[in-house]
C-alpha cells in the first residue's frame, strides 16, 4: 500500500512501505514526516506507522494537524495548505500530481470561494508559465461558452424564421451556422494571444498603481499570478447572459483580496490600486464623448445659423 509522505509542506513522494523503511534508515525520512494512506482519516508522524521500524527513539518535533485528507491524489496538496507561510496555493501548481481536469476545478473553488486562504499560500515565484497556462485554459474555455451559445441562439432563431424558406427553395442555414463557427475560431485564435499580452499590462498597470500607494512587498512576477489566477472569474461565462458581468466583478473583488494577502498591505490600498485604473479609464471615456458631443453640437449650431 503507497504511503503519501509531507515534510514541511513539501510532497517528498508516494512510496510503498519498503521503499520508505529504507529511506528512514539512510536518514532521507524523519520520524517527524507526516505520512498519509488510504484508509486514514488524518496525516500522521511516519513514527506511529506500525509497519515501520524507527532507526532509533528521537524527540518528536511538533506537528501541525494537518486536514482530514480527500482523495489520494489530493493528499500531498492538502498537507501543504496547513503549513504556516508554505507557498503551495493554488492547485493548479500541482497539476502533475492532481491530474489537469482536478487541478483546475480545484483552483476554480480556491480561487473563487477561498480567496483569502489562497492568496495567503499563493506560490509567488517559480515562473510565468503555470500562470499564464492557467489563464489561456480560462480565456479558451470562454470563448467555448460564447461560441456555443451564440450558435445556439441563432441556430434556433434561424431554424424558427427561415424554415419556410428552406423548404421552398431547397436551401439549408448550415453555411450561415458554420460560417459563424468559422468567425469564432478566428476570433479565439487572435483573442487568446491578445487577452494573454492584454494581462502583463494589467499586471503592470496594477503593479504600478500599488507601489504609488506604497503598498508593494513583492515582485511584478506575483502580481502577474494573481492576475492569472484570477480569470477564474471566466468560469461564469458559462451562465447566459449575466455570467460574463458577474466573472468580472468576481474577479475585481478576488484581485483586491490577492494583492491585499500577496503583498501583505491594506485592504484600501488593494482595493484603490484595482478602481484606480478603472476611474481613470471611466474618466478619458466620459471626456471623450463629452469632446465629441460638443463637437458634434457646434457643428450643429454651425449650420443653423448657416441657414
Amino acid at each position: 500500500m503507497k504511503i503519501w509522505i509531507n515534510r514541511a509542506g513539501q510532497n517528498l513522494g508516494t512510496l510503498d512501505v519498503e521503499e520508505v523503511q529504507r529511506g528512514l534508515d539512510s536518514g532521507q525520512y524523519l520520524p517527524t514526516d507526516l505520512g498519509w494512506r488510504e484508509g486514514m482519516e488524518n496525516w500522521r508522524p511516519l513514527s506511529e506507522f506500525p509497519e515501520l521500524r524507527m532507526p532509533q527513539p528521537q524527540a518528536q518535533a511538533p506537528i501541525v494537524q494537518p486536514p482530514v485528507p480527500g482523495t489520494p491524489q489530493a493528499a500531498p496538496q492538502q498537507a501543504v495548505a496547513v503549513v504556516e507561510g508554505a507557498e503551495s496555493a493554488p492547485s493548479w501548481e500541482h497539476r502533475q500530481a492532481l491530474g489537469f481536469g482536478k487541478a483546475l476545478f480545484s483552483t476554480w473553488k480556491e480561487v473563487l470561494f477561498n480567496a483569502t486562504a489562497t492568496f495567503q499560500r499563493l506560490k509567488t515565484s517559480g515562473g510565468y508559465t503555470s500562470p499564464l497556462l492557467f489563464q489561456a485554459v480560462m480565456t479558451a474555455l470562454m470563448f467555448a461558452a460564447t461560441a456555443i451559445y451564440q450558435l445556439f441562439w441563432v441556430g434556433l432563431i434561424g431554424t424558427a424564421g427561415v424554415m419556410s424558406d428552406t423548404h421552398r427553395h431547397g436551401m439549408a442555414a448550415g453555411p450561415g451556422i458554420a460560417g459563424m463557427f468559422l468567425m469564432f475560431v478566428i476570433a479565439a485564435i487572435v483573442g487568446i494571444p491578445l487577452a494573454i499580452g492584454l494581462n502583463f499590462v494589467h499586471a503592470a498597470v496594477l503593479h504600478f498603481c500599488l507601489m504609488l500607494l506604497k503598498g508593494t512587498s513583492k515582485s511584478y512576477e506575483a502580481t502577474y499570478r494573481i492576475t492569472s489566477y484570477c480569470a477564474s472569474g471566466l468560469i461564469f461565462a458559462l451562465i447566459p447572459f449575466v455570467g460574463t458581468s458577474i466573472g468580472a466583478v468576481w474577479s475585481l473583488i478576488c484581485e483586491v483580496i490577492g494583492l491585499r494577502e500577496v503583498h501583505k498591505t491594506d485592504n484600501w490600498r488593494a482595493m484603490m490600486a484595482v478602481l484606480l485604473p478603472i476611474i481613470v479609464c471611466c474618466v478619458l471615456a466620459m471626456l471623450l464623448y463629452g469632446s465629441i458631443f460638443a463637437a458634434l453640437m457646434s457643428s450643429a449650431q454651425h449650420m443653423n445659423s448657416s441657414n
